[in-house]
């Protein structure tokens, strides 16, 4: 035995005994009944002891009322006896709990269902008539008293009605705060026949129930006397017999079930009836004078009987209510409960529907309970099914959709490609809001001496527009690589958009050839957003100049390009509508003006530490706020060869 172990045995038999010392004290004087022994609503603590706390349980109530009894003067013979007596009465329930179950798994005690109850007042009773027909059975020993008389029935019915009134409560408070309980070992092989053990129950019940009917016709003998101790030694042994079937756990996160609730409510019920029923026969039966036990008999046994035909009524009730409403309605909430928690859904699903059928057919409010929860079970199996080929379509898609993303991040060119470069330096970057978008850049030179670059936005999200970007991209290089200028790039490419262009998708865009040798810069703009210029030493200013319409939206339109000369040391930024519509939390756009500083905090930046400033600017404006449209960003110096 470990030393946490012991400890916590050690503590439960100390509280024991100083709650059943200290409530003896009180009631002994509150609640006298018999001159040698204190009897009242003490005497439902030793039995709620040993059930909860076996052994060490039943010895801190037997030394509790050690304790007492010799504080209150009585004899040794007597505090001895009593001292023996009051363990067994501890340690009984708890054994005849573990034993007296045929079920393959025993629970620990807990009043939570109506068999349970059933089972803790069927103990409590013999536990009551047991102990009485022992202490009177001692007691006739010593000529105190006979063992059949009206003191052995008080004894036995006030046992029985305390255990029955307190009792009750107690366990299902400790079961409520969660008390550890201190459970028998279980053993596999018993030192006599399993049989055996019972068979002499059996022989002790008889036998004892012989000797009490003799007693009442012939008074004390000595076959009373050997009866009694062939029945006590009997039963003394099979109360000694080891406990071999598997202890369960409470494994249900519900602290108090719906049924205990119930059986709480008649249980406080029950209680309030008995002691209403004891006070009221206390004031009201006549005390004669010295008839003392007669008048207590009188009061218990009006107690016992009210007690007992409520408990009886009692207990069909809630055995009615119990298969009718409460297990239904709790076997449902547990399965739907596992069912929830299990990863494997679908496969228990059949269990929760095969429990519904067991109450669908009722015609109450549980069937209709339970019919409602098989089919929304059945529905749900349906639509999980549903969800796994949506959520492997989706998959594959998302997989379809990252190797686009990837090939049209490939398609888009790199500064790599353009080999040596004499006359000016970019850089490019594009974020797209989805898998795919319909942003794009693209540079190229056209031949020795001139460079194009281009930044364009495609109307639309995902597939559609970055289909379209590819055409739109594909058709701008082909066309200013035959020799065009801006404009003549513009309104060839345009007409060719529009062209079969039934969904009615659009690009706009902006595009610029820079003549490498002399600074010679001609652009043209259809309806994109204006770059920021920087000429030579001086700050980004909006290079303004009258947008053409978009791509694609209206057949034979015309593009005129214009010009501007590059001082060397000049930059050109390009950029997308997702940079200044970026949104913050509050839905405020990022705008010109952030952008305009942005590009300004320093005056000669690199171009990738330049890009990457604002794109810093725009992740600190918008924080977590999910974004909508992608982000591109072009950037050129030209420098004189």
């Amino acid at each position: 035995m470990n030393t946490t172990t012991l400890k916590h045995k050690i503590s439960r038999m100390a509280i024991c005994g100083v709650l059943i010392f200290l409530t003896n004290l009180f009631f002994s004087y509150l609640f006298p009944v018999l001159p040698i022994s204190e009897l009242g609503p003490a005497s439902a603590l030793p039995p709620v002891f040993g059930l909860l706390f076996g052994p060490w349980g039943a010895l801190g109530s037997a030394l509790g009322y050690l304790g007492a009894d010799i504080l209150s003067g009585d004899p040794p013979e007597i505090y001895l006896m009593y001292f023996f007596v009051q363990f067994l009465y501890g340690y009984i329930p708890y054994k005849l709990w573990y034993l007296l179950d045929k079920d393959k798994t025993i629970s620990p005690p807990r009043l939570d269902t109506v068999k349970n109850l059933t089972k803790f007042v069927v103990i409590m009773f013999v536990n009551a008539v047991v102990m009485a027909g022992f202490l009177g059975f001692l007691l006739d020993g010593l000529g105190l008293y006979e063992l059949v008389s009206l003191t052995t029935i008080i004894f036995a019915l006030n046992n029985f009605d305390f255990s029955i009134m307190f009792g009750t409560l107690l366990v299902i408070g400790a079961n409520y705060y969660g008390i550890l309980m201190i459970k028998p070992r279980t053993v596999t092989k018993t030192f006599l026949p399993r049989g055996l053990y019972d068979a002499m129950a059996v022989v002790a019940l008889l036998v004892g129930t012989e000797n009490i009917i003799y007693s009442l016709y012939t008074g004390p003998s000595i076959w009373s006397m050997a009866a009694g101790t062939i029945t006590y030694s009997l039963a003394l042994i099979y109360v000694l017999k080891p406990v071999t079937k598997e202890i369960g756990e409470k494994t249900s996160q519900i602290r108090v079930s719906l049924t205990e609730r119930l059986i709480l409510v008649f249980i406080i019920i029950g209680a309030i009836i008995a002691m209403v029923t004891g006070i009221i026969y206390y004031y009201t039966i006549p005390f004669p004078e010295g008839g003392e036990i007669q008048f207590w008999e009188s009061v218990y046994l009006h107690v016992t009987l009210i007690l007992s035909i409520f408990y009886i009524s009692t207990i069909l009730l809630l055995r009615y209510i119990e298969r009718t409403i409460t297990t239904p309605i709790e076997s449902i909430s547990d399965i739907v409960n596992n069912y929830v928690s299990d990863s494997e859904g679908i496969a228990s699903s059949a269990l929760i529907t095969a429990k519904c059928q067991e109450y669908a057919a009722d015609e109450t409010e549980v069937g209709i309970l339970a019919h409602s929860f098989q089919n929304m079970i059945q529905d749900l199996e349906i639509y999980l099914e549903n969800l796994k080929k949506v959520t492997s379509e989706k998959e594959k898609i998302n997989t379809e959709l990252n190797v686009a993303r990837k090939i049209q991040a490939d398609m888009l060119p790199r500064i790599s490609t353009l080999g040596v470069r004499d006359g000016f330096d970019i850089y490019a970057t594009n974020l797209p809001a989805r898998e795919v978008g319909g942003d794009f850049y693209d540079f190229f030179m056209v031949d020795d001496n001139h460079l194009a670059v281009v930044i364009a936005d495609v109307s639309g999200k995902g597939v559609p527009a970055a289909l379209f970007m590819v055409i739109a991209k594909t058709l701008i290089k082909n066309q200013a690589q035959l020799g065009k200028n801006a404009g003549e790039v513009f309104s060839t490419v345009n007409n060719q958009l529009v062209e079969g262009n039934d969904e009615n998708m659009f690009v706009t865009s902006w595009m610029g050839i820079l003549e490498t040798t002399t600074g010679r810069f001609t652009y043209v703009n259809a309806g994109h957003n204006p770059p920021l210029l920087k000429q030579g030493g001086g700050d980004y200013q909006w290079l303004k100049s009258k947008p053409g319409f978009i791509l694609g939206g209206l057949e034979n339109t015309q593009y005129h390009p214009e010009e501007i000369h590059l001082e060397p040391g000049s930059r050109v930024y390009l950029y997308t509508d997702g940079v200044t519509e970026a949104i913050d939390e509050g839905e405020e756009l990022f705008g010109e003006g952030r952008l305009l500083e942005a590009v300004n905090r320093d005056q000669d930046p690199g171009l990738e530490e330049l890009c990457s400033r604002i794109l810093e600017g725009i992740d600190s404006f918008v924080k977590d706020q999910e974004q909508f449209d992608d982000i591109t960003m072009l950037v050129m110096e030209y420098k004189k060869p």
